[in-house]
């Protein structure tokens, strides 16, 4: 790595990259970001060719999410950066810190060449914390961006470095440490807080997407000093185990989600604890009561919780101090809307039901495994019924909500965890997007276990279609041996028509560390009833 004060733009953007831990850069070359590329191997950061960069963006994404460090992404100018569109846009509502590079016109051609040319900052930048141009300031840009992405809520960035100026000589400093969070917040406030779940008499905790996942240990020391009954978000699934006897289900906008409404508005106080609406597809949160400890202010609309804002960790641990007596709920009532989240799987002689599909796969893969799914009428099954049992071991697109993500979660996930057991599933409609993503896993020799849950539909969609009164129209296709395609791309591919069989290849698989793609026929009845 050049460690010169007169480097080029690419290269000082490369080692200040390097410098604040990124190793990898996914992405699809071009010319125009050729340079960017060449400075990223030469500062030590591995790039990694994905299929399409809208998978970059998504296993960018989730490093990030995963480490803390922003994942990193790259794309050629135009189409280049079109096709990032997506992946960004997941990291800003999943808030994951994410830097995005993309290549421009020259400077010194913008205003006469037409050709491939876009306001890519201004494309960008509702979806972005911070989208500029780079010039000569590059390394003081970066570094103010790096800061901007993981600070609360972390999010994307985007840099959009021309060809010339990524070949001209950049003046630069050192690099410098990155502020911290500060830890004071308003500790009348808490007092308040305090006051309001003392006087309450059935205090719910949600935990949310703001909770760090090294928190986890103080989220529950709080529920076992207060006895108070927690739900969690799925992005927060594992944050405490689910095993816990306190613990009431996934909110909302998961399969039973009325059932989980109603234990929801059991309470007289919702307590949010890294509680993000960006996660709820309903309003419900502006109609309750809500005491809100959060990193940064989530009040919007007509969203207007009593807040204190602060370092979570700190906040949490002196809430915990300040409460002596439990304050649980009566038995009978816990126990009426523990049962609510138990459900039986539905016998079926068409397929799998996804129901016990799940319930098997959890049975046999490790406690510790890392977990994606895809989006789909399965993505609401394996939200509420995928048992979790430890915090950063479960990865669902839930704020944007876009297909496509599972297979890049997945690689993400076995990248930042080599030696653990992965699994991702989705539906065929999502492996149909991302069949790219097989040459990646290949490549890397990534042991990845693929689930698709094959049902020739778009079932999430053909269901809202029927409840609405609609024929279902543009939702079903004829789904191709999904078996034989992982083969033709040289991953092991099976097909499984009953539980058995499922558990069985997958523990094989898990076992043997090898990439399957296993693909099982469900039965989609079994979604009208829970979804």
């Amino acid at each position: 790595m050049k460690d010169s004060l007169n480097t080029s733009c690419a290269d000082k953007l490369a080692e200040v990259l390097a410098r604040s831990g990124i190793s990898y850069a996914f992405g699809l070359p071009g010319g125009e970001i050729a340079a960017f590329m060449d400075s990223c191997r030469r500062a030590n950061i591995r790039v990694v060719l994905t299929g399409h960069e809208s998978s970059a963006a998504l296993i960018a994404q989730v490093m990030g999410q995963i480490t803390g460090i922003p994942g990193l992404c790259f794309a050629t100018l135009g189409p280049g950066a079109t096709n990032l569109v997506t992946g960004v846009a997941n990291s800003f509502l999943e808030r994951s810190p994410l830097v995005a590079v993309t290549a421009q016109i020259p400077v010194a051609s913008y205003r006469t060449m037409t050709h491939q040319r876009l306001a890519t900052e201004k494309m960008f930048a509702p979806i972005t914390k911070r989208s500029s141009v780079v010039g000569n300031n590059a390394y003081e840009l970066l570094q103010d961006l790096l800061c901007l992405a993981t600070s609360p809520r972390p999010g994307p960035v985007m840099l959009v470095l021309p060809s010339d100026v990524a070949t001209q000589e950049c003046a630069g400093g050192t690099s410098t440490a990155p502020k911290s969070q500060g830890t004071e917040f308003d500790r009348s406030r808490l007092d308040e807080i305090t006051e309001m779940i003392k006087e309450s008499e059935r205090p719910l905790i949600i935990f949310g997407i703001g909770v760090p996942i090294n928190a986890a240990p103080v989220m529950r020391h709080l529920v076992d000093t207060i006895q108070v009954p927690f739900v969690v978000t799925a992005k927060a699934k594992g944050i405490l185990s689910e095993d816990h006897p306190l613990f009431l289900g996934v909110a909302s906008g998961m399969a039973i989600d009325r059932d989980i409404l109603e234990t929801i508005r059991s309470a007289d106080l919702l307590i949010g604890i890294g509680f993000d609406p960006v996660e709820v597809d309903k309003t419900w949160f502006s109609e309750m009561r809500v005491a809100s400890l959060d990193s940064i202010s989530m009040a919007e609309g007509d969203y207007h919780p009593f807040e204190v804002i602060g370092d979570l960790a700190v906040v949490v641990t002196t809430l915990s101090e300040s409460l002596t007596d439990t304050c649980a709920w009566p038995e009978d009532l816990i126990a009426s809307r523990r049962q609510a989240i138990t459900r039986t799987p539905t016998s079926s002689k068409t397929g799998v039901s996804p129901l016990a599909l799940i319930e098997g796969l959890r049975s046999v893969f490790p406690r510790n495994g890392i977990v994606s799914c895809d989006v789909g009428s399965h993505k609401l099954m394996m939200g509420q019924f995928w048992k979790t049992y430890e915090p950063g071991t479960f990865f669902m697109s839930n704020g944007l909500s876009g297909m496509g993500f599972g297979i890049p979660a997945a690689i993400a996930g076995q990248l930042a965890y080599p030696d653990r057991a992965v699994l991702t599933v989705l539906g065929d409609g999502g492996m149909l997007m991302m069949v790219h993503d097989l040459a990646l896993i290949r490549e890397l020799k990534l042991p990845i276990v693929m689930i698709v849950l094959v049902d020739s539909s778009l079932s999430l969609i053909r269901i809202s279609q029927q409840r609405r009164g609609y024929v279902p129209c543009g939702v079903d296709f004829i789904a191709p041996d999904f078996a034989a395609i992982a083969r033709a791309f040289g991953i092991q591919g099976e097909r499984a028509s009953s539980l058995a069989a499922a558990k069985l290849s997958v523990e094989r698989a898990v076992e043997q560390r090898t990439a399957l793609l296993l693909e099982v026929p469900v039965d989609m009845q079994e979604y009208y009833e829970l979804v």
